[in-house]
């Protein structure tokens, strides 16, 4: 009871400081008497409920102490009758808070003070509520749950905002991925066929299917991408899990939600995702024919996808071989290990030659020019981005290590035991794999266009979890005659409950730190701007001269804008690129149309001619 009482009241005394702050920082007094109104109640209520915290936590050192324990044990009696009703409460409790987070008040709670307060008593009260649900789970299962259930729980609600009709692009890129899965339709969508896209075409593949239905609106296209964002991360996840046949319920939910939130921080994206799952689901090491087959077709996949992942295929089923098969005893080492390695070796190297022959495939037959595709080999390598920097002030390289080393630290202490039992052939082999995907994702991660989040390390990411599962729940497979070696648990208990607790926390504390929602105008602003955009158009129609959306791509495919044809050369994304690989050939052309007057008009975003060093986020970027 003390130590519930103190934390609320820390909690509550801490956001009565940050409410006051804000008053000041936001000058409340000239703003809405509604919004007066909300701060004066908010202030009140968490006024009352800290003095009466105080009160009763300092009766618990007085004779009124039992009337305080029985009472609130009555209470705890009550909601335990609830039983899964408690689940329901602490539902709407990380619905409350995610609306005060993302919605219509965030703009007044400021950063990170309020989030932070807010979402350690949701935790506080989400562990009683668990664990008035089941009440044999111990005090550390049940803050796991609630810390992790919680920040899942957020991690949803930051998808809702984008479920908008809204017609403009919500992010920089956002419309601009609904172009390019477009051209998979594109004869019947704009009367002519265009090349379909240069960069990520299993994405833009994927993204697609809502074009299937028939003028279908852009809010249906949002919805569909936060579909594949969720099917495809807990699809892996719980393939993973499916592997392991680990059989504790709630070991495996909150192992389901622990990865999960790290595959969506990074994030891995939905398309690469897809290489993973049919390797995980088809993979067997009792039929490494069919395994081939497995990863030939992921592999094809990852050819159309990202250059970083047209190993991940191979690599993965050699991951999974690797934690999976003992090394038999054979009466020579040298065969014996050639043996042992001589199908992740297969899988590997042909998964790779695999995926590049596809990509030259679709070079030949998307009808693009060859040069377009090499943009990821001419692109400048930003390296300071390795450390702390504007554009990612944790930087790629510390990033990773905060992120990742706990986790390694937790696989070696749960290897501890059979640590001289895997074969030293396995161990390399793992090592190896691990360490040639993080270096190459630090790599990827610096050419210029990127290094803002981990995202680039997605391909480690994934079979450094593969990794971690199977060490976790302790199905790193040994031979049968062989012992585990035995030592004293109880020395080390304490580390490694940290290091899980650091491991559990990361995602934890990167999701709740993340900014969501959107603030966009009003229905009358956005009339007001697609009408001036017709009338731009409507006026340039009368010089017979063609119009180019460099950008809001979107206003025409989904009719928000009517009267002309797509010009399909010169969208924002694709462009960039090229300016970043400093292709000649396609900016010449483009500069060449311009001196040409041969658009009426051009619309873009605002452009501003201003040179930036890298002390600003993506300046050079900005300078490209």
């Amino acid at each position: 009871l003390r130590l519930g009482f103190g934390s609320a009241a820390i909690l509550m005394a801490l956001a009565i400081i940050q409410l006051v702050v804000l008053w000041f920082d936001f000058e409340i007094l000239s703003r809405s008497d509604r919004i007066i109104a909300l701060y004066g109640l908010g202030l009140g209520m968490l006024g009352i409920g800290l003095l009466l915290t105080l009160g009763l936590l300092a009766a618990t050192w007085t004779r009124w102490q039992g009337r305080v324990a029985g009472f609130f044990e009555s209470i705890g009696a009550i909601f335990t009758r609830l039983g899964w009703f408690n689940m329901v409460l602490f539902a709407a409790g990380i619905g409350g808070y995610a609306y005060l987070m993302i919605g219509l008040p965030q703009r007044y709670l400021g950063g990170t003070g309020l989030r932070w307060i807010g979402y350690l008593a949701l935790v506080l009260i989400g562990t009683w509520l668990i664990k008035a649900w089941q009440g044999q789970m111990t005090a550390a299962q049940s803050v796991t749950a609630a810390l992790l259930v919680s920040a899942a729980g957020y991690r949803l609600a930051m998808l809702i905002p984008e479920l908008t009709s809204y017609p403009f692009s919500l992010g920089w890129s956002e419309g601009s991925r609904y172009f390019y899965a477009s051209l998979t339709f594109s004869e019947r969508l704009y009367g002519f066929q265009i090349p379909p896209s240069v960069l990520h075409p299993s994405r833009y593949l994927m993204q697609s299917v809502p074009f299937l239905i028939p003028d279908s609106p852009i809010w249906m296209h949002r919805l569909w991408q936060v579909l594949l964002w969720l099917a495809t991360t807990l699809g892996t996840a719980f393939l993973i899990l499916r592997r392991l046949n680990v059989g504790q319920r709630f070991r495996s939910a909150m192992f389901i939600i622990w990865i999960s939130l790290f595959m969506l921080l990074a994030p891995v994206y939905y398309h690469l995702l897809v290489c993973a799952i049919l390797v995980i689901w088809g993979y067997d090491r009792q039929k490494p024919w069919r395994t081939l087959v497995i990863v030939l077709l992921a592999s094809v996949w990852a050819g159309i996808s990202r250059i970083n992942w047209y190993p991940v295929p191979g690599s993965l089923a050699a991951i999974l071989y690797f934690v999976e098969q003992p090394v038999l005893n054979n009466s020579s080492r040298m065969k014996s290990s050639l043996k042992y390695l001589i199908f992740p070796l297969i899988w590997t190297f042909t998964g790779t030659i695999t995926a590049f022959a596809t990509q030259s495939l679709y070079v030949l037959w998307s009808g693009n020019p060859v040069d377009q595709f090499s943009s990821s080999f001419t692109s400048d390598l930003l390296w300071y981005r390795l450390l702390p920097n504007a554009t990612y002030p944790l930087g790629i390289l510390t990033g990773s290590l905060l992120v990742f080393t706990p986790m390694l630290l937790v696989i070696l202490f749960r290897l501890r035991p059979i640590w001289r039992l895997i074969h030293p052939l396995r161990k390399l082999g793992t090592a190896v794999i691990l360490l040639v995907f993080f270096a190459g994702g630090l790599v990827v991660s610096v050419k210029i266009g990127g290094g803002s989040n981990l995202h680039n390390m997605d391909a480690f990411l994934i079979l450094f979890l593969v990794v971690l599962s199977y060490a976790y729940f302790d199905r790193i497979a040994v031979r049968v005659n062989q012992e585990p070696e035995q030592y004293d648990q109880k020395s080390y208990a304490s580390i490694y409950q940290v290091l899980m607790g650091i491991s559990i926390c990361i995602p934890v504390i990167l999701t709740i730190n993340m900014q969501a929602g959107y603030s966009l105008p009003g229905e009358k602003i956005v009339k007001e701007s697609i009408d001036t955009i017709q009338a731009a158009i409507n006026q340039a129609k009368s010089s017979n001269g063609e119009v180019l959306f460099i950008s809001e791509r979107q206003l025409l495919m989904f009719d928000a804008v009517t009267g002309i044809e797509m010009v399909p050369d010169y969208e924002k994304v694709f462009l960039m690129e090229m300016a970043m690989a400093n292709n000649p050939n396609y900016l010449n052309t483009f500069y060449d149309e311009l001196r040409s007057h041969r658009f009426a008009l051009i619309i873009s975003e605002p452009l501003k001619l201003n040179r930036q060093d890298s002390s600003y986020s993506f300046g050079e970027e900005n300078n490209a």
